[in-house]
């Protein structure tokens, strides 16, 4: 496959090295990544602002691949690539984008914010199968086992002839003695002291993001306890949000 590989640590991150190393051996692969760290910036683009394009050298002359450092969010770069960079030659056109691998989680709610799941849904947007993929902070083994066991079944996630899809693949802390990928939904995250207030040198207020994650309450089928349990978890997202069951077809909205 043409696999477009991208991020939202940013190009220098060892979780997309890890990608790098491991597929560029049996696919045509190319980097497209944001020059500097973009977690969190979910799927914003850049308007009314420049995009820098730059080679970057490291992975070109470790792996012989494309390489290329864009100055903005992970969206941008799947976007930019795609529309603007081969926009004169589809036949380079990614099969497959992977944003990862993230160097933490993306489970619950936290998929709403996320630059890793941005950048593959806009892959899904341009047409082709979207893949983000996340391991967990201070997991107990490393990036290249990850992208190793995603190589080994990239043939199972996205078989021929199913369509287009968009998965979000998390794997946890700690895999349990005899891990299993499940299939699952998206579950719900929360964070304790999300906003920890703090004051500048002059005494301004300013507040920093942090705190940790609080999960209670999520079925066990949800994509928070399959990796709580030591599990991969495997998550079809959409980019549909209409709901449903608030929808009146065909009628007015009147006073």
């Amino acid at each position: 496959m043409r696999i477009l590989i991208t991020n939202d640590d940013g190009i220098q991150s060892p979780g997309l090295e890890a990608l790098v190393k491991v597929l560029h051996k049996e696919h045509q692969v190319i980097v497209a990544a944001p020059a500097s760290q973009q977690s969190a910036k979910a799927h914003a683009i850049t308007v009314r602002e420049r995009l820098y394009v730059e080679e970057y050298a490291p992975l070109q002359e470790a792996y012989g691949i494309k390489a290329l450092a864009i100055s903005g969010t992970p969206a941008d770069t799947v976007k930019l690539y795609v529309e603007g960079i081969i926009q004169r030659n589809p036949a380079l056109k990614p099969d497959l984008v992977i944003s990862g691998i993230n160097d933490g989680s993306n489970v619950g709610t936290d998929i709403l914010y996320s630059g890793t799941i941005g950048a593959a849904t806009e892959g899904y947007v341009q047409g082709v199968n979207g893949l983000a993929v996340s391991l967990d902070y201070n997991a107990e083994y490393d990036f290249e086992v990850v992208a190793k066991e995603i190589a080994a079944r990239l043939q199972l996630l996205f078989p021929v002839g199913c369509g287009k899809t968009l998965l979000n693949i998390n794997f946890p802390k700690r895999l349990a003695q005899q891990p299993k990928w499940l299939w699952c939904r998206q579950g719900v995250r929360d964070y304790a002291n999300a906003y920890q207030p703090h004051h500048d040198e002059n005494g301004r207020l300013y507040y920093v993001v942090g705190g940790g994650p609080l999960d209670g309450g999520n079925p066990e089928d949800t994509d928070v306890m399959v990796t709580l349990a030591g599990n991969i978890a495997v998550t079809p997202l959409q980019l549909e949000r209409t709901k449903y069951e608030n929808l009146c077809p065909g009628t007015e909205l009147n006073m």
